[in-house]
C-alpha cells in the first residue's frame, strides 16, 4: 500500500512539474536596430533576421539607465530587449535603448 501511495505522489509531482514547464513562456533575448514601429508593435533587425515584438504598458523601457516610455522609441535606435514568446507572439518585457540615431 505504501508503494502505491508513493508511486501516486511521484506521478502527481511529475505531472505538476510538466504543467508548470508548458505554461511558462519562453524567454527570448535579442539586440538590433529598430526598423519599424507600427502602433504597439516594433520590428528590429539583428545581424541575421528580423524580430517583431509587442510593446505593452508593462514593458520596462530604459534610456541611458533611466526610465523611458514607448514614445521615446524611434526607427534607427539600437536596442537590447528581453521578450516572452507566447505561442507565435513575442511580448517585450524589457527594452533598453543602447544607441540612439544621433548618438556615437
Amino acid at each position: 500500500m505504501a508503494r502505491l501511495s508513493l508511486a501516486a505522489m511521484l506521478a502527481i509531482a511529475i505531472g505538476c512539474s510538466l504543467m508548470v514547464r508548458v505554461s511558462r513562456a519562453e524567454e527570448v533575448k535579442c539586440e538590433g536596430m529598430i526598423t519599424m514601429i507600427d502602433g504597439d508593435h516594433v520590428t528590429l533587425k539583428d545581424a541575421t533576421e528580423e524580430h517583431q515584438m509587442k510593446i505593452e504598458p508593462a514593458t520596462k523601457i530604459m534610456i541611458n539607465g533611466k526610465p523611458g516610455s514607448a514614445m521615446d522609441l524611434k526607427v534607427g535606435q539600437k536596442v537590447k530587449c528581453v521578450c516572452e514568446k507566447k505561442g507565435e507572439e513575442m511580448i517585450c518585457t524589457t527594452l533598453a535603448i543602447i544607441k540612439g540615431m544621433n548618438q556615437r
